[in-house]
């Protein structure tokens, strides 16, 4: 495989982080691998750099923009010494505030999709590099009357290098929120090994205050605050309801660093005669890869013929994963074929589609051939939370023929991307990219919808069915799973398959909110 490919795909397709607890306008997307990837690194010349030719005392002028290589870090508080995750120097040089609110100016109306849609706000105003951020964005809408760009945020770069590099600090604890006033959360699942399945917390069981306050009304602040540590040694008391039960009890919880279970179950079940795979798989990061070999390996020597891919609580990650993904689905029948393909602004060359790729570029499988299941189809579990590379997956498979099917509810519906960009300890993300796939489908901003047919398009074969808290995942006797199970061997949704949940808007839904390594969420809204 084409070294220069190998480099170029090792890109991301982040998502919100959780830790941020973004709503669902801010939250994730996925990543292009294309030379933006070269372009996006920030750095700068050694100027500090005014913007030139009249306008405002501070050189601002409407229209005018310089090259954002003129501001890049270029700081108000420059950090000193180097990152405690990649080791890396800060590139941090002494400046101002205004001099980063110039370079989100210019590296927005560089790479941002709709340039032609920003808004041209004068940077030596009051704002804040962050708040100042949040005005480059378009406001127009589609057609149906949803925003156009509902994935605009930002985080600390500690951050975005910490879930880049598998690590999280966590309980162990994902969660659910039902954003409909008064708030429900529930645990979706909990880590093997972690704190929160010390505790014995499990699945569905329902969080009712914490640190003696309820969850019911709490602000976005105190679920940063209860749910999404950003160090470890961070210290709660839960108030669980154990799923059947009307007691509750109190826990109390230490953060602590975790691994990234990205796949957390693999396993064969036998039924209607023959051996289906189930696998659930949260999130893809680099250290995806080896857990997938581990799997699709063990999953191999069972004998099995079908894939059930768990997806409902997967926001995202990177793409050179998702491309491993689908040919660890697929194999053979993704030879030769287009994965994706990114459309970006007028500005940016037309790059050239990207495959599937059948090597390791992480870890212990680096540069080593993967396994295959060699499969024709796949069943995909989804819920909103179903986003950005996972559905990338869907889109690129679908793409080269091979049948898909979906169970669950209509995903977020992330067809667009970008690459972070760091500056100054923030890291930004901005929509630079549509992926499409091998037959040029890319819309499906409303996200993929089960349906009693497949128009080749954002309907795709499957069954509606409500996420089942009721059951751990994994469980055949679990709602998605035992209807993937019967559309599988009988071609039909279950009898009494639930009627479409609903579709929440920004205001409304974070997402399938899960530690900050699943950053996740997303749901797009996200």
């Amino acid at each position: 495989m084409d070294k220069s490919y190998l480099s170029c795909i090792q890109a991301k397709i982040l998502f919100p982080s959780c830790s941020s607890l973004l709503k669902p306008s801010i939250l994730g997307v996925f990543l292009s691998a294309t030379a933006l990837m070269l372009t996006a690194c920030g750095g700068g010349g050694d100027g500090g750099g005014s913007l030139i030719g009249g306008g405002d005392s501070n050189g601002w002028k409407a229209g005018v923009y310089q090259s954002s290589d003129n501001f890049g870090n270029y700081c108000a508080a420059p950090r000193s010494g180097a990152s405690k995750i990649t080791g890396i120097p800060f590139p941090d040089k002494k400046g101002s505030a205004l001099q980063e609110k110039n370079f989100l100016r210019s590296w927005s109306y560089e790479t941002y999709l709709w340039f032609e849609d920003l808004p041209d706000v004068n940077p030596s105003n009051s704002d804040t590099p962050q708040a100042y951020f949040n005005r480059l964005v378009s406001d127009k809408k589609t057609a149906s009357g949803s925003y156009k760009d509902n994935f605009h945020w930002y985080e600390s770069t500690e951050e975005e290098e910490a879930w880049s590099a598998g690590i999280s600090y966590s309980y162990g604890l994902h969660i659910k929120i039902k954003w409909d006033a008064p708030f429900s959360i529930q645990v979706a699942y909990v880590d093997q090994y972690s704190p929160a399945a010390a505790k014995n917390i499990k699945r569905g069981a329902k969080i009712i205050a914490v640190d003696g306050q309820s969850v019911a009304n709490a602000s976005d602040t105190k679920l940063r605050e209860w749910f999404y540590p950003s160090r470890i040694n961070d210290v709660h008391e839960f108030e669980i309801q154990d799923l059947g039960t009307t007691n509750t009890r109190k826990v109390t919880l230490e953060s602590v660093s975790l691994p990234t279970a990205a796949v957390s179950l693999a396993k064969a079940i036998t039924h209607n005669g023959s051996k289906a795979a189930y696998m659930q798989f949260n999130t893809f990061i680099p250290d995806a890869q080896d857990q997938w070999v581990e799997a699709i390996n063990s999953l191999k020597a069972a004998g099995v013929s079908d894939l059930i891919l768990d997806l409902r609580y997967n926001g995202g990650g990177y793409i050179s994963v998702a491309a491993q993904v689908g040919y660890m689905i697929a194999g053979s029948n993704t030879t030769n074929k287009v994965f994706y393909q990114d459309v970006a602004n007028s500005k940016m060359p037309k790059e050239q589609p990207w495959g599937f790729v059948d090597t390791g570029l992480y870890g212990l499988n680096k540069s080593l051939a993967l396994p295959t299941l060699n499969l024709q189809r796949v069943y995909v579990l989804a819920t909103s939370g179903t986003c950005s590379a996972s559905e990338l997956v869907i889109n690129s498979l679908r793409g080269i023929g091979v049948s898909v099917y979906l169970i669950g509810d209509t995903t977020c519906g992330k067809p667009y991307g970008f690459l972070p960009q760091p500056n100054c300890g923030t890291t930004y993300y901005t929509i630079q990219f549509k992926a499409i796939n091998a037959k040029g489908f890319g819309e499906y901003s409303d996200g993929f919808i089960p349906s009693t047919t497949d128009n080749g398009l954002d309907k795709v074969k499957g069954c509606t069915v409500a996420d089942d808290l009721q059951h751990e995942l994994g469980d055949p006797n679990e709602a998605l799973l035992a209807a993937a199970l019967q559309l599988r061997a009988t071609g039909a949704c279950p009898a009494v398959a639930s009627g479409r949940q609903q579709k929440l808007s920004a205001e409304q839904y974070t997402g399938e909110l899960m530690q900050p390594e699943t950053r996740k969420l997303l749901i797009l809204d996200r």
